[in-house]
């Protein structure tokens, strides 16, 4: 019986690791509406018109979304090492085919301008006030990266990293890599 119980306790914790998985499990991000008001300047980065927007609008062959929160301490700590992966992206050779879009978790349009302007954030930044994409990719914990393929309109998540990036340069070089391919 003793046998019994571990085997079946070992199974339920297995099954419940699995079910937290976050949207890396998923392989295919999800096609999410991008809420917000962006630039000219940032349609144009995009690629996309003016309306409404969806993650598979993007002209680019890969995005980088990162989903954060203005009131995340861990997003508000890497914010300049992430603007630094923007601006050195854009200065590679990789500059046409890699774009990056913030998705602001429970964000209103206040709370993204604030960020925005409080970090500096030249990328574009989207709200999500309901937690409508936030729910869409599993409720990650904030940050949350994810390396999009939309190359053949795929969507399948090259890269997943929740928390805060320690090694940036590493992150940058493999993202940057991945994209070279």
């Amino acid at each position: 019986m003793k046998k019994y119980s571990l085997t079946l306790a070992a199974c339920l914790i297995a099954l419940a690791a699995v079910l937290a998985a976050p949207a890396m499990a998923l392989d295919v991000f999800p096609d999410v509406a991008l809420q917000g008001k962006i630039s000219p300047e940032q349609r144009q980065y995009l690629g996309v018109p003016d309306g409404d927007i969806r993650l598979s609008d993007i002209n680019a062959d890969f995005v980088l979304v990162e989903v954060f929160s203005m009131y995340c301490p861990i997003c508000q700590h890497d914010a300049p090492g992430v603007n630094d992966m923007f601006a050195r992206t854009l200065a590679s050779d990789q500059a046409g085919k890699v774009r990056f879009v913030g998705i602001g978790a429970g964000n209103t349009p206040f709370e993204v301008a604030f960020y925005r302007k409080k970090f500096d954030v030249q990328f574009p930044l989207f709200e999500d006030p309901d937690y409508t994409a936030h729910k869409a990719v599993g409720n990650v914990g904030t940050p949350a990266y994810y390396l999009v393929d939309l190359r053949d309109r795929k969507r399948a998540v090259l890269v997943f990293h929740e928390g805060e990036i320690k090694d940036k340069e590493a992150f940058l070089k493999n993202m940057l890599e991945l994209a070279g391919k």
